[in-house]
């Protein structure tokens, strides 16, 4: 699906990425690379998904405080529709929450001239690829892995982890579900913990056979994937679980 741009730039465009879990610095990212244009003078637009409601709705905002105007938009028909005919750089907070479609306009936006840059969770809570930030990553120019540090042990941490009511959340709830600290942590990857774990996403160490039951491990298979994303968000009354705010 091509949507409809504006005119083309004389300059190269490109795309950037920055992804990583929560509290691993993409936001304070994106506003340096945006503001670093501002002092260049370029024209900037910056946007975000309408689903983080952690601030005011005109504004993007770091975990310590740092804001930045940005414009809300529930999908990307409504995004390329607000882009206006001079602008330049392009940023875009919490992309993984807009729908596919921002993909190829992110890449048809850099191949008309624009200098994209966006930012968002690469996994989700339960550590497989949120959504289509894989391919997102593929098509970019440059990517931007930061990481967190684990609230458990201090390590380097790369993936997020979601705790309701102070335990581990399970596998099968849904997708989306935006809080703030008290709902999130950052955690390395060996004190990443969910509950409820499909057999073939346990650990091999945790597979093998039992002598004293007989008990055999499962036939190797391949990694379950989370269940459909619009059917996978908090808020339905179905999920059984309140709507939360990053």
């Amino acid at each position: 699906m091509r949507h409809k741009l504006v005119p083309a730039r004389h300059q190269a465009g490109s795309l950037t990425v920055i992804c990583g879990s929560m509290f691993s610095g993409k936001t304070e990212e994106l506003i340096r690379l945006v503001r670093r244009s501002m002092h260049a003078r370029k024209t900037v637009q910056v946007f975000k998904s309408a689903l983080d409601t952690r601030c005011d709705t005109t504004v993007i905002r770091t975990h310590d405080g740092t804001s930045f105007n940005a414009i809300a938009v529930s999908d990307t028909a409504t995004l390329a529709a607000m882009i206006t005919a001079d602008t330049q750089v392009i940023g875009i907070e919490e992309v993984q929450f807009l729908d596919e479609p921002i993909v190829d306009l992110c890449t048809n936006l850099a191949d008309s001239g624009v200098n994209v840059i966006v930012a968002g969770l690469d996994q989700d809570f339960r550590g497989l690829p949120f959504t289509f930030m894989p391919r997102l990553m593929a098509l970019a120019d440059n990517v931007m892995k930061l990481h967190a540090i684990c609230k458990v042990c201090g390590e380097e941490a790369s993936r997020t982890q979601r705790l309701v009511n102070g335990r581990p959340a399970s596998w099968n709830e849904p997708t989306i579900l935006i809080g703030a600290d008290e709902s999130y942590e950052a955690r390395c990857r060996k004190c990443h913990s969910i509950r409820d774990l499909p057999a073939q996403n346990r650990p091999i160490a945790n597979r093998k056979t039992n002598a004293k039951s007989g008990e055999k491990p499962p036939k190797r298979a391949a990694i379950a994937e989370a269940p459909p994303l619009e059917d996978n968000v908090a808020g339905n009354e179905s999920s059984g679980i309140q709507l939360e705010m990053f």
